[in-house]
């Protein structure tokens, strides 16, 4: 399921005084299957743009393409199933948490099935199936997602659009709230769903995030894409044009070129990679 956006504006609040251009001219393609990070700073247009995925928000001018949907600015050219799109392409909201509201976990996680029309013994089995991925047991299927901890909820809620099965997943600022363990946990659930065949569109603040799981990036800036490439040629780059944090790695790494070792950036994704690099580093001295 590729996703192109073409010629794309939005403006919110149109014909008023309060009139604001979101989106400009956004020209942009995402293929099938990859891990993709969408980052710049508040009010770039990163919500916007992925509002335009599942339909919850009409370009002003343009269209957007995701495998045989067509969300248009001209009615006549929008594909009218929007239900079959939002089944495709998930959501995951920042602290999804706060949108539980059964009484158990199993019916919450259920309720995404139920709602695309399959009976409640399927929704059962795929809410099941969804709270096995994230790492609850049937143990959990009866207790009420509010007395759960933080991390716990943050997987329930997942696992409720885990359950209808989508093929893009949208996640926004997916560790926010969340101790580090949580929050590497997360990561490596949406790892693991990226790997099994999920495309994975990760919009997020944290550089690190970016350069330790995504395999391409696009930043926005102004409402437009202003670059899309790999992790490792953005971070090669002044981040302070786009506004954007430089990752521990590459940080620690620019410190100790600073004071003389030839540090190999080029393919840095983690702290094991730095310790190559520097080892690297020495055998060449």
């Amino acid at each position: 399921m590729p996703i192109n956006f073409s010629k794309v504006f939005y403006v919110y609040n149109p014909k008023s005084p309060f009139q604001y251009e979101a989106l400009k001219n956004v020209n942009l393609t995402i293929k099938e299957g990859g891990f993709v990070a969408l980052v710049g700073k508040t009010g770039s247009g990163k919500s916007t743009l992925i509002s335009h995925l599942n339909a919850l928000l009409h370009p002003t001018s343009g269209e957007v393409v995701i495998d045989d949907f067509v969300n248009s600015a001209e009615k006549k050219k929008r594909s009218r199933d929007i239900k079959a799109l939002r089944q495709k392409v998930g959501l995951v909201f920042q602290f999804p948490e706060y949108q539980l509201f059964e009484e158990t976990v199993e019916k919450d996680v259920a309720f995404g099935p139920k709602n695309f029309g399959v009976t409640n013994e399927e929704a059962l089995k795929q809410a099941h199936e969804a709270l096995g991925v994230v790492g609850l047991d049937p143990t959990f299927y009866q207790r009420s997602p509010f007395e759960l901890s933080g991390g716990e909820k943050r997987k329930v809620a997942i696992a409720g659009i885990l359950a209808i099965h989508p093929k893009i997943l949208i996640v926004d600022e997916p560790t926010a709230g969340l101790d580090p363990r949580a929050a590497e946990e997360t990561m490596t659930l949406f790892r693991k769903i990226h790997e099994e065949g999920t495309t994975i569109i990760l919009v997020t603040h944290d550089m690190n995030l970016v350069l330790h799981y995504a395999e391409e990036v696009i930043v926005m800036e102004n409402g437009q894409v202003v670059l899309q490439c790999h992790p490792n040629e953005l971070f090669g780059k002044d981040l302070t044009q786009y506004s954007l944090e430089v990752p521990d790695v590459y940080r620690f790494a620019r410190d100790l070129r600073g004071f003389g070792l030839k540090i190999d950036t080029a393919n840095l994704h983690s702290i094991p990679d730095l310790a190559i690099a520097i080892k690297g580093a020495y055998h060449h001295e």
